[in-house]
Order: structure tokens, then sequence, then C-alpha cells
């Protein structure tokens, strides 16, 4: 069993493996091919800083004249929580209207991004809007309760416990971002 990282002061214990991330994503990019095998010049909107290693990696295996562009939102207050509140602080960078667009996002949790990106390109006239996502936390996302009927995560390559991740461009306080696998926070009960 691999040993325990520690990013500033607290421990994170591998949860999931390089090689197990780079099928998942593979698999995505497979479904997405066939989804998108007509489409004229659809766009990958890539949410920074989190999804920007999970996106590279999926954008290499997409097949066809997809273009890729990026938007950059904060929804994260104190360290490992979401404050519910979405702030576009890089609007998209590629005219979304009339396009068919897939957001990629590094997590599905809360929902708060997802909706708040899908409510900005269908105000700017995208055709189309689908999610793609490295990890999906369903727990979170589907029991927010001022959200009755949360959007389809349309390709989810993993889904995980509401533990907090790092990791494959997953961040804690700006560490972890370069890390190969996902690795959550330990139970400090388990490992005193």
């Amino acid at each position: 069993m691999e040993k325990p990282i520690t990013l500033f002061d607290r421990r994170f214990e591998l949860y999931i493996p390089e090689p197990v991330i780079h099928t998942a994503i593979s698999d995505v990019a497979a479904r997405i091919n066939r989804d998108y095998a007509e489409a004229v010049r659809p766009l990958l909107l890539v949410t920074l800083s989190g999804a920007i290693v999970f996106a590279g990696e999926l954008f290499r295996q997409l097949e066809g004249p997809f273009e890729i562009a990026f938007v950059k939102v904060s929804s994260y207050g104190a360290e490992t929580t979401s404050s519910g509140r979405v702030a576009v602080e890089v609007p998209p960078t590629a005219a979304v209207e009339g396009r068919d667009v897939i957001i990629a996002e590094d997590v599905v949790d809360t929902g708060h991004t997802i909706h708040a990106l899908h409510a900005m390109l269908a105000e700017q006239g995208a055709r189309s809007i689908r999610v793609a996502t490295l990890l999906l936390k369903p727990d979170p996302y589907y029991r927010q309760p001022e959200r009755p009927e949360p959007l389809p995560v349309d390709y989810a390559a993993l889904e995980a416990e509401p533990r907090f991740i790092v990791g494959y461009g997953m961040d804690y306080d700006g560490l972890g971002r370069n890390l190969g696998a996902l690795y959550a926070v330990c139970d400090e009960e388990r490992h005193d």
C-alpha cells in the first residue's frame, strides 16, 4: 500500500490510481466521439484551473473538428468547501453562439459551477450544452435541496464518495494539481 502524502497540514491517501484514471478518460472520449461524430466544430470548454489536466488528456483523444476554449470560475470558499456562489473570473475564450458545447470539469459535487455555466452558455446562445467531468460525487450532487432536478452529467469518468480529493488537476490551496493519481484526505481518526 502506498504511503500517504502531506500537503501543508493535511495528509492524503491514494484513492484512485493513475491507470484507472487513464482508462476512464479513454472511455469518456470514445463516448463523446460517437455522440459528436457528425457535429460541426464542437467546443470543449475547460473550467480553469482544476479541469486542465483532465481536459488535456480528453482533448487529445477527441476526433474530428473539436476546438478547445477556457473559462475561469470560482465557487470555493474556505479551503475545502464550496461557497455556493459562482463568479466568472474569465469569460469563455471562444464564441459559443450556435455551437455544441461540452463543459469539461474536474469534479462535480454541489453542481453550483455547472448550473451557473449552463445558464450563462444558454444565454449566450449555445446550441447544446453537455457536461464531462473527471469525477462525479453523486451523493452531494443529487441531494441539493435548492435544486430538486439537477442537470444531467453526461460524461462522468469516475465516481467518488463525498471526500476532499486532490491530484490530476484538483488542489488543496494550490498544491497537488500535478499528482498523477487521485488522493483523498485521510480520516484523522483512522490515521493517528
